[in-house]
Order: structure tokens, then sequence, then C-alpha cells
């Protein structure tokens, strides 16, 4: 499928991660081959590639395919170094802090796999990716968020860390054998640095990990029903990437394959997002893009909007079941309206055996109307409980000026359960309040005070309206995150309390910090629609 077709679907993908992803964010994230490399040196004083090619010399008759005949000498290898390594702790050649003897011996740990645990578990984000105008870097994490169910081979913590709303968590086979809800899953399928035994790393883990691809592809492929499929971080010759195909093949009998599942693999310089079909050795076609402009990815994947994010979508789930479980079967169920924001509460009564009721309805009649407090409150500290369009039908509805950018980048307008006058209004907004030129022209001539120290002008104690309006005037001079801090922790909550006093004497200063909050919006979230 190509990306057009999955946006235009408007259909949260499976999302599959490498260690491509972690190699391109983090520093000093090593290649299966780097990290093998990395650990013989500690074990061996033997030529490491030496080593490696008289152990493909020996098994090469076995083998008719190159990349199987790479993979298991890589995995013979592993199997080799954690032999090694392992015999030099147990000699006492090897120390590794944070890990006893007994520990060893009651949990049945491989010191090897503790090791490369903690080879993993402290990793650090290249600087780049830190600074405030990276864009691929924040798209990415909205792209995660957007993901139906993520599946990685990598054993770091990166994914769920990045991640705005805490998953849930499978390592190795946990989950495959669950009724999980299928939403905002995230299966550490190679296991993770959080649990050492549950590391893939040598021969007889891949033979056991193989034994149980069945359950892990059952359920991948029962989610395939109606959802694509996202390969990042690997290349085409992966062996997650055939085996996956290979299983899709046997199990499926489905024309025009490629509409499902797509491979983004990495190439330097090469900006276009040009998709070829490709045909894997099994027969199954998938779309492969070569790229290195995975900010473009990010953005498409993270225009999807199912009207619920995919996290939403799993507490829903959640708390429906469990609704359903501890009330149907007393005949105590009744109906009520439950928002996103609402669920954790709810899934608390729900465990309190509190009165809970639930509902079902249609999106037209179910409409709470925010008041402005709420709204501004909401948007400001980027909690967004507010779904787009009902935070856009308020906006339209409503005569102050509000900042709307990030709901109107994540709902298509013309798409959206609006009125047309409401769309209408919302576009005149955005052609008239969210020019910041034309926002500045607007303030007050005593206010146009050129600065570019942020606390300079706090300093001058001005009258609130000036300050507010030089602050304006200047604010993208500023350092952003000195001016998101003020308007976080200053200027919202003095606009809130100002606001529910109710009095006409403060209009002013109200106008102000409306005009405050769009030129904070501008400078946030503004961008190429």
């Amino acid at each position: 499928m190509s990306l057009k077709d999955i946006e235009k679907n408007n259909i949260y993908p499976i999302v599959f991660i490498g260690s491509g992803i972690s190699k391109r964010y983090l520093k000093n994230f090593p290649s299966w081959m780097e990290l093998l490399e990395e650990f013989w040196k500690q074990v061996s004083s033997d030529d490491f590639y030496k080593y490696l090619g008289s152990l493909r010399n020996n098994l090469k008759d076995s083998f008719s395919d190159a990349d199987d005949l790479n993979f298991a000498v890589n995995t013979r290898v592993a199997t080799e170094i954690e032999k090694r390594y392992n015999k030099l702790y147990f000699d006492q050649e090897i120390p590794l802090k944070g890990l006893s003897s007994k520990e060893v011996y009651e949990k049945n740990l491989s010191p090897f796999k503790y090791a490369v645990a903690q080879r993993f578990k402290n990793y650090e984000i290249k600087d780049v990716y830190l600074k405030d105008d990276n864009r691929e870097f924040k798209l990415f994490k909205s792209f995660l968020a957007k993901a139906k169910m993520i599946i990685t081979t990598n054993y770091d913590t990166f994914i769920e860390d990045m991640l705005p709303e805490k998953p849930n968590i499978y390592i190795g086979q946990q989950g495959f054998f669950e009724d999980t809800t299928g939403w905002a899953d995230l299966f550490k399928i190679h296991g993770s640095v959080t649990d050492t035994n549950s590391i893939v790393l040598n021969s007889s883990d891949y033979a056991q990990y193989d034994k149980n691809s069945i359950l892990i592809n059952a359920k991948i492929i029962a989610s395939m029903i109606d959802a694509p499929i996202l390969f990042l971080g690997y290349s085409l010759t992966d062996r997650n990437v055939t085996a996956l195909l290979s299983s899709f093949s046997s199990q499926t009998h489905v024309e025009n394959d490629y509409k499902r599942i797509t491979v983004i693999q990495y190439s330097s310089n090469i900006h276009n997002l040009s998709e070829v079909m490709q045909n894997s050795t099994n027969g199954i076609k998938y779309a492969s893009i070569e790229t290195d402009n995975f900010e473009k990815i990010y953005e498409m994947i993270g225009k999807i909007n199912e009207g619920l994010s995919p996290h939403e979508i799993m507490k829903f789930n959640t708390a429906i079941k469990k609704l359903i479980v501890t009330r149907g079967t007393t005949g105590a169920l009744d109906a009520v309206l439950i928002t996103p924001s609402d669920m954790d509460n709810v899934i608390d009564d729900i465990d309190m055996n509190r009165p809970i009721v639930a509902a079902l309805g249609n999106d037209k009649n179910i409409y709470i109307t925010p008041t402005p407090t709420d709204y501004i409150r909401d948007y400001i500290l980027e909690k967004f409980d507010i779904l787009p369009e009902n935070a856009l039908r308020f906006i339209a509805r409503d005569r102050g000026r509000y900042p709307l950018l990030h709901h109107f980048y994540n709902c298509d307008l013309d798409k959206a359960n609006l009125e047309d006058f409401e769309k209408d209004r919302i576009k005149q907004r955005l052609k008239y309040d969210f020019d910041l030129d034309k926002l500045k022209f607007s303030l007050n001539k005593s206010h146009k005070i050129k600065s570019t120290d942020f606390n300079s002008i706090l300093k001058k104690h001005m009258k609130l309206s000036k300050e507010l309006g030089v602050l304006v005037y200047n604010c993208d001079s500023f350092d952003f995150k000195d001016f998101d801090n003020y308007v976080k922790t200053k200027a919202l909550p003095n606009f809130i309390e100002m606001y529910k006093e109710r009095s006409q004497k403060n209009g002013n200063e109200k106008s102000a910090y409306r005009k405050l909050f769009v030129a904070w919006d501008i400078l946030k979230f503004k961008k190429e629609k």
C-alpha cells in the first residue's frame, strides 16, 4: 500500500521497527555485527573476521541462500561468545557491576546477556535530534502515537520511552496467548533489556523463537485484516521481514498483497518517496521505499485520525470489556457518556464497585461544550483531551480569539463533522488571526518596542496589557523555551484567574493574553498544511 493510500484510507498502521531506527536516533548504537565484534574483543585476542570467515567456510555447503548462511554464522558466533564470556565471568576474570553470583544462580541468568542488556539500557539521543527546531524527531514521536500496534526486535526501551502514553508492553511471547485489545500494544519479540532472560541472541534462542513464531505471526495477521503494515529500520533482506512475508504467504490468499505491506529502507541522500513493487521469494508483493526523508513519512502517517488515538481506543476497549464483565453478570449495566480523559477514572471506579453507566450514540448528538478556560488550559498545557472536531466546533461558535493550529493540523476540515458555516469560520480565523506579521501590526503603537531580551521586558514592570503586547511584538526574537515557560507557568494561570473574575474592567488585559496565546500557537505549531 502506498503511503498516500494509507493516509487517504485513514487507517492506523501496524508498525515493525528494527535496529535501523535506533541507529538513526541514538548515539553509538551498534549493528548486530558491531555488537558481536565488541563482545568478541572482550573474550578473545583472535582476529574476529578470521573466525567468522572460517566458520562461514565450514557452513557454506549447508546453505544455498547467502542471507541464511550469514544468519547462521552470526548466531553461532553469538553462541560461542556467550560460552566464553560466561566462563570468564564464573572464573572471576570479567566483573559485572550490579550482578551477583547469587542472582545469576537463583534466576538462571546468562552473564553475557546481562552485559548485552546493560549495553543497550542507557542510551543517548543524538544531539541534532534534541534541538528545538528538529522537526523530524517531533514528528517521529507523533508517528509512533498513530501506530495501532508496534512490533520491534530491538532490546532497548527507546520506543516505549518516546510514546506520549505508556503502551501495553509484551516481552517475548507475552501477549500472544492473551486476549489483548489489539490497540496501543508494543510487542518486543526478541526480548528487552528489562528482562535479561528474554533476549534472543544465540542459536538456541532463535531456534526456540522460530518454533513459537506461528503464534506471533498469527496475532499479526489477524490484525492485518483491516490495517496496513509498515516496516522501518530493516533491510529488504532482513530475516524478520522475509519470515513474516513467508508466513503471510502461507496463511493468506489475498491478491494484491502490496496494498497491505510497505517496507521503508534507509538510503542516504534520497529525499523522494518513490515506491517500487517488489516480490519476495514466496511470491508476496509489497511496496518498497528507499529514502532518507523519514520526516515526510512521519508527517503523512501523523495525519491519520480515526477520531480517537490508538491509546484512547485501547482505554475504551478495556473499560467497556471490564464494565461488561463486572457489571453485566449482575444485570447492572446502564448508560453514560464517557470521554477519553475520563477513562482512567472510569476503570478505577469499576474496580471500586462504584455505580457506572455506559453509552453508545451518534457522535452528532454527543458533544460537550468546553468552557473557554477549560479549552485554553487543555491547549496551552498540550493535553489535547478535547477531540479536534469538538475543539474546532467550539472555536467556530465562540467570538473570542483562541489558539487552534494543533487541532486544525490533526483534523481534515473538509471531512470533519462540522456545519459548513463552522468550517468557513475556522478558515477565516486561520486567514486573519494566524499571520504573525498581521498580529504584530494590530498591536498598540506604544507596544511596538523592539527587544531581544525576554527578561529585561519583564523587569521594566510595565502596565500588564503593554507588557503582553511587547512580548507578542518580539516573540519570534526570544529563546522559545523562555517564551513557552512564561506562557504556561505565568500567563495561563493569570488569564484563568482573571477570566473567572468576570470583570469588564480587565477586557484589555484578557484581549492581550489571547493575542499572546495565538502568538505562542503560531511559533509552536504553524506549518504548511
